[in-house]
């Protein structure tokens, strides 16, 4: 196999949509350039509160205090999440009424147990 040819291999396998053209040559162009790219990624549509990138899937951690407690805010977390569950991520979601040291320890802990049993 040429260098040429060995280089541009594999560039369909990170386009996962139909490339147009441009973007096939430009995947090229950065192949031979030696630069690592991602493509396709979608643009989240919200901001974790932890993100652990994961091999498997990434996981994004939600703390939520009281306001996410209203009926209101509460159908508004669960579109979004589903949304973000079905682009792969996985989604944790952490509940607090008020700080105290005690809960802290407790939402550690969850996160610590949720990432031991994703990477198990």
């Amino acid at each position: 196999m040429s260098k040429m040819s060995d280089q541009r291999s594999g560039w369909h396998e990170r386009l996962h949509a139909s490339p147009s053209r441009m973007e096939q040559e430009l995947a090229f162009k950065l192949q031979e350039d030696g630069i690592h790219y991602q493509t396709q990624v979608e643009i989240p549509v919200t901001t974790a509160d932890f993100y652990f990138p994961l091999d498997t899937r990434p996981l994004l951690v939600f703390v939520d205090g009281r306001v996410h407690l209203e009926k209101s805010q509460m159908l508004k977390d669960e579109e979004l999440r589903s949304l973000l569950r079905k682009r792969g991520y996985r989604v944790l979601e952490l509940s607090y009424n008020s700080y105290s040291d005690k809960k802290r320890d407790e939402l550690h802990e969850e996160i610590r147990s949720g990432l031991a049993r994703l990477a198990s």
